[in-house]
């Protein structure tokens, strides 16, 4: 008999790769997406399945966004991502045969610590990100104390930036601004291509494709903490010249503005617990996701 699966943010970027991948296994998906059902409303998901019995719940959705979202609606972040936190943790508590599986954030973690599991509730979260870092953690709390008193299975992932085709070709994501910007460059003639600080400030990436697979991998682990990782980070500036080779751009052209909020100099998390992982290659994951910018902008097959 197959298993049923629900799956909030299904139609993010993560949820747009995870949930075609479930339903090609076998699954029985249902999705929740903020087309159709309300979150903030505790009754929404009663409503809708109720009297269903789901074998996996899978937690995407989360308002957030790149480009000063984070810094600029503290408040409002704060706010609604608590309350669909709770809403979605209540409605595990009436169908408490469900694994739990969800995602935190490399922002969660302290600047100066070893990103390593362990250390994820250590200090205060990323500077700039504090609000978003708490929200994640206090999800995990979450889990921890439904876990404690009802016995809820749960496995929490914390992934560094995924990156892949079928995203939302206006996302401020690093890697998609710097796609944006050189390709716009290349097809468009829009001139200059700023990045904002100094290009040396690293930041690492995970393929999409491969996070799914991991995530997958990972749906029968209990109560574990993962981090979702390469373990590999490159310079802004590296990952510049890369799309720049690939597009046939001259990077001497790119100017960088050192007055810009850039976060944090390393964001690299390590991979303690996938290091047999075959991950993607750096630069095939940055093609595939160019040839999808160019496709879907400017009609270009590449």
């Amino acid at each position: 008999m197959s298993k049923n699966i629900l799956i909030t943010g299904s139609n993010g970027f993560l949820g747009r790769h995870l949930t075609p991948k479930l339903k090609d296994l076998g699954y029985d998906v249902y999705e929740v997406n903020s087309k159709d059902a309300n979150l903030l409303d505790i009754d929404t998901l009663n409503r809708k399945f109720g009297d269903m019995e789901f074998d996996y719940i899978f937690h995407l959705a989360v308002k957030t966004a790149a480009g000063g979202y984070c810094q600029k609606h503290q408040g409002e972040q704060f706010l609604l991502n608590q309350i669909m936190n709770t809403n979605i943790l209540s409605f595990w508590y009436t169908h408490d045969n469900a694994k739990f599986i969800t995602f935190g954030s490399s922002c969660g973690y302290n600047d100066d610590v070893r990103k390593i599991e362990e250390n994820y509730m250590v200090g205060v979260p990323e500077t700039g990100y504090e609000v978003y870092g708490m929200i994640k953690r206090m999800l995990l709390v979450g889990l921890r104390a439904l876990s404690a008193e009802y016995g809820m299975k749960y496995a929490y992932l914390i992934p560094s930036t995924m990156y892949g085709d079928n995203y939302d070709l206006h996302d401020k994501h690093f890697i998609f601004d710097l796609i944006r910007k050189i390709c716009d460059a290349k097809y468009s003639g829009v001139e200059p291509v700023v990045l904002w600080g100094t290009g040396e400030q690293r930041r690492e990436l995970i393929f999409v494709d491969d996070a799914v697979d991991i995530i997958i991998d990972s749906m029968d682990n209990e109560n574990d903490v993962i981090n979702l990782s390469t373990g590999n980070d490159y310079s802004i500036k590296d990952y510049a010249k890369t799309i720049c080779d690939i597009v046939g751009y001259d990077f001497n052209k790119i100017e960088f503005d050192t007055t810009q909020f850039v976060g944090a100099q390393s964001k690299r998390i390590e991979n303690t617990k996938n290091s047999g992982f075959l991950f993607t290659n750096i630069n095939d994951g940055l093609s595939k996701t160019i040839n999808y910018y160019i496709k879907n902008k400017y009609g270009i097959k590449e």
